[in-house]
């Protein structure tokens, strides 16, 4: 029986650090505009770039894991029967995330929806 490849989905990593440490940077400038060390109109502005760095990341995050599914789906996945995939998904030897992955895909009816499980 033929493996299904390994389902290893782009890293997550650049927009974890934007969603942690955006918080932190406007608390600090917060912190900053309280104690009359920066200006309010620098401090919103320091606010409305964390709040677009963290929207870009998750954004990019987001489109890489729709293109990375939708090329393991057109790969792997599309010309291989349901019942076939599903043998492939339960075999002892598919890493977990694979066979979650393939089971998601066809619970959907074969159809590739956006991947929410990950944000």
């Amino acid at each position: 029986m033929m493996i299904l490849p390994s389902y290893d989905p782009p890293s997550d990593r650049r927009a974890s650090v934007a969603v942690s440490l955006a918080p932190v940077f406007v608390l600090v400038v917060f912190s900053l505009i309280v104690s009359g060390l920066i200006a309010f109109d620098t401090g919103v502005a320091i606010f409305l770039a964390c709040t677009a760095w963290v929207i870009y990341e998750m954004h990019d995050y987001q489109r890489a894991l729709d293109d990375y599914n939708q090329q393991y789906v057109q790969s792997h996945l599309t010309w291989r029967s349901s019942e076939a995939l599903e043998a492939m998904a339960l075999a002892q030897e598919v890493e977990p995330e694979t066979g979650d992955f393939v089971r998601r895909f066809i619970g959907a009816d074969r159809v590739l929806l956006p991947d929410q499980s990950r944000l």
